[in-house]
């Protein structure tokens, strides 16, 4: 098997941390647009699927639908962001404990 010599490099942890809030970013934007497009689907089934249509308009229950999961969808993506954004924090602390850690040794 070939060994192969690896290093300690603080910048690699840094890109992790940086890609991770990127992530973060857009999985709260995504989370969202799912959400609603799923609950318009859903409200547009419900309101032709059962009596409603007669009485309401198509779009009231598309729009509920949409907003009911758009904003279950925001708490979804706004949890697993906050996730992303401590695994990056925990990331980088580790980077500040090894700095810390040298530059006791170097005194």
């Amino acid at each position: 098997m070939l060994e192969v010599a690896i290093n300690y490099d603080p910048k690699i942890i840094q890109e992790f941390a940086r890609r991770l809030y990127k992530q973060a970013a857009s999985i709260i934007v995504t989370a969202t647009i799912v959400g609603a497009v799923f609950g318009a689907i859903i409200g547009g089934i419900i309101v032709n699927a059962t009596s409603l249509h007669r009485d309401m308009d198509p779009t009231v229950g598309i729009l509920i639908g949409a907003a009911f999961f758009g904003l279950f969808g925001f708490s979804v993506g706004r949890e697993r962001a906050f996730k992303l954004k401590l695994q990056a924090q925990i990331a980088l602390c580790q980077v500040k404990i090894e700095e810390n850690t040298q530059s006791s040794l170097l005194k």
